[in-house]
């Protein structure tokens, strides 16, 4: 599956995929911007701010009503963020046009309605208006603060900040509490109005619209719209080589379940592809199937984890370990992790292992073609990393890696941080 790419002029990128797979048809808006800690609150906030209405539609009953009016089109506004770059995603997903009973233009009112939602929101004459602001201010503090009473996602986040601190890899795109509560109404419509002015945007469109119907319909959501985009946005690869020395960070919290994260560095990241494929087989391997070594040994054999598992955070070149487990089993959980990691460095895995893993991934990457956004996700990376392969030609190198190329994977994740929270400091401690 491949897109036609054809520049719009103002900085806006359109990508053309074209099938008739979908019954749907979906547009992805994406406003490309650093991600930094100056950034990522306000574009957290923008979320809702952007769903409270907009011109014609001055409420999210009117909004919603809308999408009834248009076969049930979805709307939504989410984040991401690629290494350094952070992503501020306007989307709708919707029945196609081919599909309509009466011959309404669905693709047509999609477009004038994010058109409506992303350059004309509900504003007064200084800016956002001020108790939408608040409303929506309390709502993402209230998930801000869910997020940290998630004592695995905690320990995740406390792990990313050890590893990188002021980097990109240690922030969280839904932001700061702190930075929440001194953002105004009008400070943030002034930020606002500057990143629709001024960000890259990289437009998707995924379904049965071929190029000429897709730049016709994306040109109208910017028509007249005043642009002045600087240039592009890539990602710079930030996993290094891991410390000398591993460091250990033991945090003390009423919890009765610890929570260990182990942070790993290696060279293979996704914008330098050679090995990416090798890396994603040997991560499914060591921790992220039913069959994984750390699964299969650690959690099941040794019976020493509530779970425990492996994420490789391919753009920024980390892999990460995270598991629940009692805090007397600490030295003998990171004893038999480290174990698992040396026995996949080695080769220590049969035939059987390496065949269900490709397998599993390649399942992985067929089913997430059947989904637009897999599909818009998967190439809007690959642009931001400067890599042009396609799902079809990832699931291939898979299916033709080798023993030693995993094996050669391994071997370059270099250990960095431990971090653990648990109930006891002091006893951890004298584990470690």
């Amino acid at each position: 599956m491949n897109a036609e790419v054809r520049e719009l002029g103002g900085g806006i990128t359109l990508h053309a995929v074209k099938t008739d797979k979908f019954k749907t048809d979906s547009v992805y808006i994406n406003f490309i911007l650093p991600f930094n800690r100056e950034t990522v609150t306000r574009v957290s906030l923008l979320r809702g701010l952007l769903l409270r209405g907009c011109e014609g539609y001055p409420s999210f009953e009117k909004l919603s009503a809308r999408t009834d009016e248009l076969y049930g089109a979805d709307i939504a506004i989410d984040t991401s963020s690629y290494g350094d770059v952070l992503v501020l995603t306007v989307s709708s997903t919707y029945l196609a046009d081919r599909f309509s009973v009466d011959g309404t233009d669905i693709t047509g009112g999609v477009c004038d309605l994010l058109r409506r939602i992303c350059f004309f929101p509900m504003t007064d004459s200084k800016g956002f208006l001020p108790e939408i602001t608040k409303s929506e201010k309390s709502r993402l503090k209230d998930e801000i603060e869910a997020k940290i009473n998630d004592k695995g996602g905690y320990a995740a986040r406390r792990l990313s900040e050890e590893m990188f601190g002021d980097g990109c890899g240690a922030l969280s795109k839904l932001g700061y509490i702190d930075d929440l509560e001194k953002i105004t109404s009008i400070g943030e419509y002034l930020f606002y109005r500057e990143l629709v002015k001024t960000a890259p945007v990289h437009v998707y469109t995924v379904g049965s619209l071929d190029t000429e119907q897709a730049e016709y319909y994306v040109t109208s959501v910017f028509d007249g719209v005043n642009r002045d985009c600087a240039g592009e946005l890539s990602t710079v690869p930030c996993g290094a080589g891991g410390r000398a020395d591993t460091r250990y960070v033991i945090e003390q919290m009423d919890v009765k379940q610890g929570k260990l994260a182990m942070g790993f560095r290696t060279k293979s990241v996704l914008s330098d592809n050679r090995d990416y494929a090798h890396m994603l087989l040997m991560n499914e391997i060591f921790g992220t199937s039913p069959i994984s070594k750390l699964f299969v040994y650690v959690r099941e054999e040794l019976n020493l984890c509530y779970y425990c598992q492996s994420s490789y955070r391919s753009v920024i070149g980390a892999l990460e370990v995270h598991a629940g487990i009692d805090q007397k089993n600490l030295r003998t959980a990171l004893d038999a992790i480290n174990e698992m990691l040396d026995a996949v460095r080695e080769g220590d895995f049969d035939d059987v292992e390496l065949d269900a893993a490709k397998r599993s991934l390649i399942s992985a990457i067929r089913t997430g073609s059947d989904s637009p956004r897999y599909v818009m996700t998967f190439m809007l990376a690959r642009e931001l990393c400067g890599v042009t392969d396609t799902p079809e030609e990832l699931a291939e190198r898979i299916a033709r890696a080798e023993r030693d190329d995993v094996c050669r994977a391994a071997r370059s994740v270099e250990a960095d941080t431990v971090y653990f929270l648990c109930g006891d400091k002091n006893a951890a401690e004298e584990l470690i």
